[in-house]
C-alpha cells in the first residue's frame, strides 16, 4: 500500500498477439496451430484477464485463452508499461480444440 491508501495491484482485461510456435507445433501438416502462419511462424490471440503489481512497470499473471486453429487455455507470465503494453511468456495448459 501507499501513502495514499492505494493498491499498487491491479486488475483488468487482456487482449493480445501469440507469436510463436504454440503447442510445440502439434499442427504443422495443416499449417501451424495459429490463426494464421505466415513464413511458418504461427499468431493467435489471446484473451484474457490480467493481474498486475504497480502501476507503471511491473509484473503480470494472465489466465486466458489462445485463439487459434487449436485453441488452448493458457497462463502469461510477463512485464507491463504504463499497464499498456506488455510481453509475456505463454503457457499451453490445456488444449479446447483442434
Amino acid at each position: 500500500m501507499n501513502r495514499y491508501g492505494e493498491s499498487n495491484f491491479f486488475m483488468a482485461p487482456a487482449i493480445g498477439l501469440i507469436v510463436g510456435n504454440l503447442a510445440g507445433g502439434k499442427d504443422k501438416e495443416k499449417g501451424g496451430s495459429g490463426l494464421i502462419s505466415p513464413f511458418g511462424i504461427d499468431l493467435a490471440l489471446m484473451l484474457g484477464w490480467t493481474f498486475g503489481i504497480f502501476k507503471t512497470f511491473g509484473f503480470t499473471l494472465t489466465p486466458g485463452i489462445a485463439i487459434g486453429r487449436m485453441g488452448f487455455i493458457i497462463i502469461s507470465i510477463g512485464i507491463h508499461f504504463q499497464q499498456r503494453i506488455g510481453f509475456g511468456i505463454v503457457i499451453p495448459i490445456f488444449p479446447i480444440w483442434g
